[in-house]
């Protein structure tokens, strides 16, 4: 029976380890950087895998949420008008705007 392998996001430079992660190539014009590098603060190889694992599922859930914006921004909207100041001398009934429109510099 063959067992998968998760993938592996940390390393050792120098006797400590290393966490990096490179950027998806759909999120790289987001980010200044292609990759993600953290001192994970250990020497030993089973200390660094569980803040390895952590900050793995935390930059996907990241990435899954930037991916669920641009998505949902890419949806067809209306385009947003600002309302009208509105001014209290200003009279918006029937009879206000009939004589308005009645006014003798109005006509034509």
């Amino acid at each position: 029976m063959l067992r998968a392998r998760l993938p592996v996001y940390f390393y050792q430079r120098n006797d400590t380890f290393y966490f990096s992660r490179s950027t998806p190539s759909d999120l790289q014009h987001r980010f200044k950087k292609r990759k993600t590098e953290v001192y994970l603060l250990t020497k030993l190889e089973l200390k660094a895998a569980k803040p390895a694992a952590a900050l793995t599922e935390r930059l996907e859930r990241y990435w899954k949420s930037i991916r669920m914006g641009m998505t949902y921004s890419r949806e067809p909207s209306l385009p947003v008008v600002p309302q009208a100041k509105r001014h209290a001398s200003v009279d918006f009934s029937l009879t206000g705007a009939l004589s308005f429109f009645q006014r003798p510099e109005r006509r034509m």
